[in-house]
């Protein structure tokens, strides 16, 4: 395990920040005072909702030898102050620097493979799987890092470690740490999705990024980002992570043009798209898809790059799926692969768990899981259920408490337009009463009496399941890869995947 691997002496990191501090062994770093141990150093600094300073106290009833605190005072920058068997060694905004921190503890293990980075609304997830796919079966060893957890990709079966704070980006020191993890295990190439919230709060600062890949920007995180335009800054600020030299966009999206814009000048463009393009980008380095077919079996187009152009099918759905593969594409050409090494894999890809999965069921309508829980995503996945079938298009949804309520009645709006039937149900309502989040969707509705409402998730799925006929498309969305949910205080197992599974032995008898 890494943590035996990285033994250090305070005195030698801390001399990497100008502290002069005692010589101290310890293991690792954490930021979260629970897991403080003799062997591990508790990093207290002020964060988004907690001030890790309040904790101090619990970390030295545990047995933290080495404290590092943050100080808002530049002079007290390097302070040591003993508490009993613990020195607490004080640091000038600690929270800026502790992914430099972190960096230096596990000997900056981004810099020993080649990482990319992937930000934007919808697509992070697969475009990360799907990148981490194509490489390793290239024939390099591979890691990710995301919404489905982190770990080395081993085939379909792979089973990601989640993180226990569900976040999609881990802590800065926790991303350290699974990159030390991944060098330990020989990994050649490391992707990882950038959120938002961890570009902001200077997560990966310290992530030597090879390529950025931007997919698209639409409404979600309004809770926490003031206005669109300020979580479309908060997207762009990966455009300063130290190592860049390509980065790869959506020539569809206007923000790519923002991101182009705010772009060095030293770094190379690789732009995706479907269908007719405006030539200028044609005549730069691209990645798009032409004369798509959509059929039972998923995907066919034709794969047009500045490196040639071939005919592939990918046994996935959606349009979407056209684009997180165009842009899995290009990050391995910005790579240098060979184009046509890369088009002798691609259709042995196969879906990411939780995004438009299919699950057949003979005697009803066949079942899409997928994780769509903002207004553009659930519109793309119920569009793309369209181009699949000719059937009728059944969706169920709900929509997270204690987040934006706004984007509720959209989701609301778009259900109806998009879907022959609409069930609405519950996602994580969290603190807030069901009914009343329903309620917030309704309002989207033109004809609210219409959409049926069914509290229970898995009686939603049985209901569209009696209701549907065989050519039908049952849309389950929100819960995609999660396996819990959570409901008032409580947090329960609910895995949407196995339950489906189930449902599909239950209704073949």
């Amino acid at each position: 395990m890494v943590v035996n691997a990285f033994v250090q002496s305070t005195r030698a990191l801390m001399a990497k920040f100008g502290v002069d501090a005692p010589d101290i062994r310890i293991s690792g770093l954490t930021l979260d005072s629970r897991e403080v141990t003799t062997r591990l150093a508790f990093v207290a600094i002020k964060g988004h909702a907690l001030d890790g300073r309040d904790f101090i106290p619990q970390a030295i009833s545990l047995g933290a030898k080495v404290i590092l605190a943050q100080t808002e005072d530049k002079k007290q920058h390097g302070h040591l102050e003993m508490r009993g068997n613990s020195v607490i060694i004080s640091l000038y905004k600690l929270s800026d620097m502790v992914s430099s921190l972190a960096a230096a503890f596990y000997d900056y293990p981004a810099q020993k493979m080649a990482t990319i980075a992937v930000t934007g609304t919808n697509g992070k997830t697969s475009v990360v799987q799907l990148v981490t796919q194509l490489k390793s079966l290239l024939g390099t060893r591979c890691g990710a890092i995301g919404t489905l957890g982190h770990g080395l990709y081993e085939g379909p079966e792979t089973h990601y470690i989640p993180e226990p704070d569900g976040t999609t980006t881990p802590d800065p020191i926790r991303i350290q740490y699974i990159l030390a993890d991944f060098v330990q295990l020989d990994v050649g190439q490391a992707a990882f999705e950038a959120s938002s919230h961890a570009i902001v709060q200077g997560r990966i600062d310290q992530v030597k990024t090879d390529i950025a890949v931007f997919t698209n920007l639409s409404r979600d995180h309004l809770d926490y980002h003031t206005s669109m335009e300020d979580y479309a800054q908060a997207k762009r600020q990966l455009l300063k992570q130290a190592g860049l030299h390509s980065i790869v966009l959506n020539a569809q999206d206007p923000e790519s043009q923002n991101w182009k814009k705010n772009a060095d000048k030293q770094l190379k463009i690789f732009w995706t798209g479907i269908g007719e393009v405006d030539p200028q980008f044609t005549s730069q380095s691209h990645c798009f898809a032409t004369n798509i077919h959509y059929h039972a079996e998923g995907s066919s187009f034709t794969l047009q790059t500045h490196c040639g152009s071939a005919e592939v099918s990918i046994p996935l759905f959606g349009t979407f799926n056209v684009y997180n593969t165009l842009s899995a594409v290009a990050a391995l050409l910005a790579q240098g692969e060979r184009f046509a090494e890369i088009v002798n894999v691609i259709d042995r890809v196969h879906p990411v768990p939780g995004r438009m999965e299919i699950f057949s069921f003979k005697q009803t309508g066949n079942v899409v899981v997928d994780y769509a829980h903002t207004p553009d995503a659930l519109e793309k996945v119920l569009d793309s259920a369209k181009q699949h079938t000719q059937g009728e298009i059944w969706c169920v949804f709900g929509c997270g408490g204690d987040r934006d309520k706004g984007k509720r009645p959209l989701m609301g709006q778009v259900a109806e337009q998009h879907a022959s039937h609409i069930v609405i149900t519950t996602d994580n309502s969290r603190s807030e009463k069901p009914a009343a989040i329903a309620d917030d969707i309704r309002q989207g509705l033109n004809n609210p009496e219409k959409a049926i409402l069914e509290a229970d998730r898995e009686k939603a799925i049985r209901l569209c399941l009696d209701k549907s006929k065989p050519g039908d498309l049952i849309v389950v969305a929100g819960k995609g890869h999660e396996d819990y949910q959570i409901i008032g205080d409580n947090r329960t197992d609910y895995n949407e995947r196995a339950v489906i599974a189930r449902l599909q032995q239950e209704y073949s008898k």
